[in-house]
């Protein structure tokens, strides 16, 4: 059998791919021996066959490991040999015993993967032993079948780090699982489901479990009771809404640590009784999460909303997002929070990414710098309302001397939050003490340069070793321009501004008094001027009219 292959190299790897289309795969693949004599190495492996009825014999691609790299580069981090078996267009494909035994041989210095892709609707037989002695790190099988066998048969006799298997769930032998030697640390089954159960995902005899379904439209967690190497359920884009029945029976899963959620509505309450898990993961379909959907959540050490996106998600829901994250930033710092991601300018981004003290995208920062805190003012969120976006650069306070006469001490204080506030409750000043330059210009003068004065500083390391209050040989260059001033001249121009001040005030009363006066003056004036006058009949006799009957 002959295969069309070329090389390419995308500066880290060295990759041989080769293509058979029109001859018959009835042997081992077999290299040339000016092939070998070349000596030329790779580290990725992709062979695809089309051919429609293929027999896959033992050891058929152990040649293969001529073009293995013979020595590690010394200092480099471990290398990864990787070998993908595509099949395509076949309708008979037939495994025999051993057709990957000892695939990788002894490359213990190695990262090794194995994928196996039988993307075509054709018939597939699995020998008992087809995958007898395999030792591969990470192992990727994507099939509809492993007919006519179980999973205790074909897996029997291997060693497996991580094993995927995609698009179905090989069914489980009891009677094989008592003789079962294969050692797989961790298997992924995924596929596309109606009900969520253990009929769906049987309990393989593997240390650890994830069970992906896909569009599924209920769910029985209480059917995995029993299943005690279940670490993890990813339900991805389900057809129902989660409450606090959905996982109802998980809550006797000790080893259960992880789940996402790829669900459009969580409602209150809905880790109930997956209050246990370490790690939750929300999808990239969320778009309703209630006031309590994310609570119960005591042991949580990694929360992942970077598939969410903020502009998907409801009003609401975006109130609830963020005070859940601030919250855990407060309550469990050493959380691991990875923030939602954010299409259009959004306050709430603005706040979780500064809480998470990260840094927006180049483009997000270019786009949206200029608004942000007009849109956390026109926000819907109480938490974001008051939000204040910290300053980006940092301003320079004067530092403000103050004479022991006045006993007042004036420190600089900033009005946006840093990562000291956040951290500590009450910040302990730091006082310098310095000298005043000297005037040697008259014995008045040089008594008053004596008194020392306050100099506040920016707050140290309260566990820093202290250095001592009065230096005997100070720094000129570390004495402001305002340790110079007198505390006499000081005093007079604060009496002087003071007086200012004062007069200011009286003279403005005078203003409202004047003011008043005009008022009560014309008042006066307009009442015993402009009043009208009423007439009154005091005889009180009755006018009689002119045609009474009575004249």
């Amino acid at each position: 059998m002959s295969c069309e292959c070329h090389s390419s190299f995308n500066g880290e790897t060295e990759q041989l791919i080769c293509n058979n289309h029109n001859n018959p795969l009835n042997q081992t693949i077999k290299l040339k021996n000016q092939t070998m004599q070349i000596g030329q190495s790779f580290d990725t492996f992709h062979l695809t066959f089309y051919d429609k009825e293929i027999t896959v014999y033992p050891m058929f691609i152990n040649d293969l490991s001529y073009l293995f790299p013979r020595l590690l580069t010394i200092g480099k981090r471990k290398s990864t040999l990787k070998i993908t078996l595509s099949f395509h267009n076949f309708q008979k494909l037939n495994f025999q015993d051993y057709s990957f035994y000892q695939l990788f041989g002894d490359k213990s210095d190695y990262t090794t993967k194995f994928s196996l892709e039988l993307t075509s609707n054709g018939q597939i037989t699995f020998s008992p032993m087809a995958f007898n002695q395999i030792i591969v790190d990470q192992m990727y099988l994507h099939s509809s079948s492993l007919d006519p066998y179980s999973f205790e048969e074909i897996f029997n006799n291997t060693n497996i780090g991580e094993l995927t298997i995609e698009g179905f769930t090989p069914r489980s032998n009891d009677t094989h699982k008592i003789n079962f030697n294969g050692k797989i640390r961790l298997a992924k089954f995924t596929k596309m489901v109606e009900m969520v159960s253990n009929d769906e995902f049987p309990n393989y005899p593997v240390r650890a479990m994830i069970i992906e379904a896909h569009e599924a439209r209920k769910i029985n967690a209480s059917s995995f009771i029993n299943y005690r190497n279940l670490y993890g359920v990813h339900l991805i884009r389900p057809n129902f809404f989660f409450d606090n029945r959905s996982f109802d029976g998980f809550q006797f899963l000790t080893s259960l640590e992880t789940i996402e959620l790829d669900a459009e509505t969580l409602k209150d309450h809905t880790f109930q009784h997956a209050s246990r898990i370490r790690s939750l993961t929300l999808g990239q379909n969320t778009r309703h999460l209630t006031e309590h959907s994310l609570d119960h959540l005591d042991y949580l050490t990694r929360f992942d909303a970077s598939k969410v996106t903020l502009d998907q998600l409801y009003p609401t829901s975006r109130c609830v997002l963020a005070r859940y994250i601030e919250k855990q930033q407060k309550t469990n710092p050493s959380m691991i929070i990875l923030p939602p991601q954010a299409e259009y300018c959004d306050c709430i981004h603005d706040f979780i990414l500064t809480i998470l003290d990260k840094k927006p995208d180049q483009s997000y920062s270019d786009r949206c710098s200029d608004n942000q805190q007009e849109r956390c003012q026109l926000s819907e969120c109480n938490i974001v309302k008051n939000f204040r976006l910290p300053l980006k650069k940092k301003i320079d306070h004067e530092q403000i001397v103050v004479s022991l006469d006045e006993g007042i001490i004036d420190t600089p204080y900033n009005l946006y939050p840093t990562e000291d506030d956040r951290t500590t409750t009450h910040r302990i000043p730091s006082y310098v003490h310095r000298h005043p330059a000297v005037d040697h210009s008259s014995h008045t003068d040089t008594q008053d340069s004596q008194t020392s004065a306050l100099i506040a500083n920016e707050p140290i390391d309260p566990n820093a070793i202290p250095t001592e209050d009065y230096d005997q040989n100070p720094d000129p260059s570390s004495i402001t321009d305002n340790s110079e001033i007198k505390p006499k001249d000081r005093f007079n121009e604060r009496r002087t501004a003071m007086d200012n001040e004062r007069l200011k005030w009286i003279a403005l009363i005078l203003v409202c008094i004047t003011i008043l006066c005009l008022l009560i003056v014309g008042l006066i004036i307009w009442f015993f001027t402009c009043r009208p006058t009423h007439r009154v009949n005091k005889a009180g006799f009755q006018p009689v009219l002119p045609n009474s009957s009575n004249v």
